[in-house]
């Protein structure tokens, strides 16, 4: 069980003006396991290249123009692939979900070539459903969520999130304050309308599309 933390003091570049972080969170570690696993691999066939160096070494010593472009090639994966693992390490943690009281932002963003955001507002927000299926995702607490917006008819999701539960209800609950804040104002509007009103009889009221004479 999550203790609530408060994270209205957070800020992130777009953010509006009256506009509150109410939680943020990473993608599940989960994510991460196929990356390690091929590092695991890597870092294997470096040590047993440690440990048989010397007849490594004496084969690629040779004159030939074969075993010059192995080595060349050899050297080349090993690199591409530290650099692979070490650029999927920093782009998880620069990828961002926040939920704020307006809307759900997704921050993807890479070292080099990806800097998106993606926005949803919680009024297009018209239902939101939790997926947590299976032995795994139910031990190690991730899921997805899925957003069906009002205005398309589409669906957004939100894959291998931490804590489905805790962030299920947190899109809820703000979404619910959200529309009782705007249904608070369009009252309190409607009254000012109908004081300002009375205060003017003489003042037939006008409405947005009507004619007055």
């Amino acid at each position: 069980m999550n203790a609530e933390v408060d994270h209205t003091n957070q800020h992130f570049k777009g953010q509006h003006k009256s506009e509150a972080v109410s939680c943020f969170c990473r993608k599940h570690w989960i994510v991460l396991i196929k990356d390690f696993a091929g590092f695991i691999v890597l870092l294997s066939l470096l040590i047993l290249t440690g440990i048989y160096f010397k007849g490594i070494y004496n084969f690629f010593s040779q004159d030939s123009p074969f075993i010059n472009v192995a080595a060349i090639v050899i050297v080349g994966i090993f690199t591409f692939f530290l650099h692979k693992f070490f650029l999927r390490i920093i782009r998880y943690f620069l990828e961002i979900i926040i939920i704020t009281n307006f809307r759900v932002v997704v921050l993807n963003k890479s070292l080099y070539l990806k800097d998106s955001k993606d926005a949803t507002d919680l009024p297009k927000v018209q239902d939101i459903q939790k997926r947590q299926n299976g032995i795994l995702q139910n031990f190690l607490r991730y899921g997805d969520l899925e957003l069906t917006l009002s205005s398309s008819s589409t669906t957004k999701v939100l894959t291998n999130i931490p804590n489905p539960d805790y962030h299920f209800s947190k899109i809820n609950q703000l979404k619910s304050e959200y529309l009782r804040g705007s249904l608070l104002r369009n009252r309190k509007k409607t009254e000012n309308v109908k004081k300002e009103n009375k205060n003017h009889p003489f003042i037939e009221p006008t409405f947005e599309g009507s004619r007055t004479i």
